[in-house]
């Protein structure tokens, strides 16, 4: 290598930083801030190792769930804003039927089905309305499901109250203490043993999960859901039922919903009602745009990154919140112009809200791909299989839809699902 070239290097190497930092401004906005509040937030903690637990558990439930709302937002184009509602499902059935002496399995079986046939219910008068309508129903049956829970004595409140316990941790503690050889060698306590756990079970589950939804997003099936998000008129037009798609995306995902709910349900060992707000949806919605919609790892990655900004916030040291002053003191005529003097504690706990809604509105103006954007199909090589005769009388059944279409605009006619 000459000395020009040994000379030129480093110039080059700070250049694509510098390139790189242009291109992933976005992300690193996110990212740095969460990361400097994770570090302040660990090192004030005393039990760290039961915080970080808290963490990972947390991040599996609600990744699950993430995963249910990207299969329809991020594969089918249907904005589910009643997810929250098969949470509350999940959990309050696996809960109540393990209270009742059914064992655990049973009981989370008979909520995954209730939970699908619920998906099922809510996809049929829904999945033929345009997104926002859809939104708009979903909304609708979450609460209707809220307030069930919260009215309906006779079968969701628990001994005359809507504090729902299980006995899961409890039992465990009863039935494992002192019995795993492995953990108290470390000389953990049956909690931390419990929580550890937890994670472990959780972790194989939510691996599980995502092999099932990425073999469903690679899939033939996963690439006509792709079609159907970004133009249905077309694949309504080469034979493809797409109502039938999405009820039965609806139904899988109200599946998934469900078992974070069930998982849910045993980290929080209590819960009522009022824990079941369509604040969770959001929180949802959050993470897939954040990290990236169509995208397993980028939903994993949003996950993680608010769930970590969410507990590190709620640290003590933390709370106390950053005191800003926008008006420094004045002396200019004695006290008159003190009443500029305006203090602001921005306490990254109590502006939760704020700060994510700032957060996801720069994402979408920015950067609406989010953190890890969504992988691109090469269909090349699945055109190239495809006859010529086929691909002429496809060009032609997509030109008849959209003449149709036209003049059904144009005269007000209402078109069935075959296009006629």
């Amino acid at each position: 290598m000459s000395e020009s070239e040994t000379k030129d290097k480093p110039n080059s190497d700070v250049a694509d930083f510098i390139e790189w930092v242009k291109v992933n401004k976005i992300n690193l906005i996110l990212v740095i801030p969460i990361f400097i509040l994770f570090i302040t937030a660990f090192l004030s903690f005393t039990n760290r190792a039961q915080w970080i637990l808290n963490i990972l558990l947390f991040t599996f439930v609600l990744f699950i769930g993430a995963l249910s709302l990207d299969l329809e937002v991020g594969s089918v184009g249907l904005p589910n804003f009643g997810k929250v509602a098969f949470f509350a499902l999940g959990a309050y059935i696996s809960s109540l039927t393990y209270t009742a002496g059914v064992p655990l399995p049973i009981g989370v079986a008979f909520a995954l089905i209730v939970c699908g046939f619920f998906g099922f219910i809510i996809a049929i008068p829904t999945v033929k309305l345009r997104a926002d309508y859809f939104a708009i129903m979903t909304i609708a049956g979450a609460e209707v499901i809220r307030f069930l829970l919260q009215n309906e004595e006779r079968y969701f409140y628990f001994k005359g109250t809507p504090l729902i316990s299980n006995s899961i941790k409890t039992d465990f503690v009863a039935l494992f203490n002192g019995k795993i050889e492995i953990f108290e060698t470390l000389g953990l306590g049956i909690v931390r043993q419990w929580h550890i756990l937890l994670v472990i079970i959780f972790a194989l589950i939510s691996l599980f999960v995502y092999w099932i939804v990425e073999e469903i997003r690679k899939s033939p099936y996963g690439r006509t859901l792709r079609a159907i998000r970004e133009d249905d008129i077309t694949v309504t037009s080469v034979g493809k039922n797409v109502y039938r798609f999405r009820w039965q995306v609806t139904t899988f995902a109200g599946v998934l919903a469900g078992l974070a709910g069930v998982m849910y349900g045993i980290v929080l060992a209590a819960f009522e009602h009022g824990d079941f707000r369509p604040f969770l949806t959001f929180e949802l919605f959050v993470f897939i745009i954040i990290g990236g919609l169509g995208n397993s790892r980028g939903v994993f990655a949003g996950v993680l990154l608010v769930q970590v900004y969410i507990r590190a916030a709620q640290a003590d040291i933390i709370k106390k919140g950053i005191s800003l002053r926008l008006f420094p003191e004045m002396d200019i005529f004695g006290d008159l112009f003190n009443w500029l003097q305006l203090d602001i504690i921005i306490n990254p706990d109590n502006t939760r809200l704020i700060i994510l809604g700032t957060i996801l509105i720069l994402f979408l103006l920015f950067k609406p791909q989010g953190l890890i954007p969504e992988p691109r199909t090469n269909n090349s090589k699945y055109l190239n299989l495809v006859p010529e005769e086929v691909k002429k009388r496809s060009d032609d059944a997509i030109k008849a839809r959209q003449s149709l279409t036209e003049k059904a605009r144009l005269t007000g006619e209402e078109l069935d699902e075959t296009g006629e």
